[in-house]
């Protein structure tokens, strides 16, 4: 993981836990309306608050076992946190290569255990990588690497 991935899942994790009390208020609120079997307001303050619960869950195991990769050595090779150029045949694209937990294509963060995150590792400028989607092999050429 990055350690900018690193640092936004603490800044979630804390603000998760600031969201939790008022979600428990919510909860309390709704229970003193009266028959909790078709309270509504309730069983959906509850729901809430265990996707709450389930995602500091998974935002602390996450952070738990991190290993926050460091930027290479090694200049213009391609590594996590590496910042990637490639063209394919829809054109060149502009990636930063991230630990699994991080990737987010929208944003142009690409997980290093997505095929052609994986398939980019250890190239350089002017290699060609192939790489395995579901409608078959597809071949991108690295541009640049920073």
């Amino acid at each position: 993981m990055t350690a900018l991935g690193f640092e936004a899942l603490k800044a979630e994790l804390v603000e998760l836990r600031a969201r939790r009390p008022a979600m428990v208020e919510e909860i309390a609120a709704a229970r003193s309306q009266g028959d909790l079997s078709e309270n509504f307001a309730y069983h959906d303050a509850r729901q809430n608050l265990g996707m709450l619960d389930g995602r500091i869950q998974a935002i602390e195991a996450t952070l738990t076992r991190a290993d926050v990769v460091q930027e290479s050595a090694v200049k213009g090779v391609a590594r996590i946190g590496s910042t990637v150029v490639v063209r394919d045949e829809f054109g060149e694209s502009t990636y930063q290569i991230v630990g699994p937990s991080e990737g987010n294509m929208a944003r142009g963060l690409m997980s290093i255990a997505s095929p052609l995150g994986s398939a980019l590792v250890d190239h350089r400028a002017g290699d060609i990588v192939t790489f395995k989607t579901p409608g078959g092999e597809r071949q991108a050429t690295v541009v640049s690497v920073s």
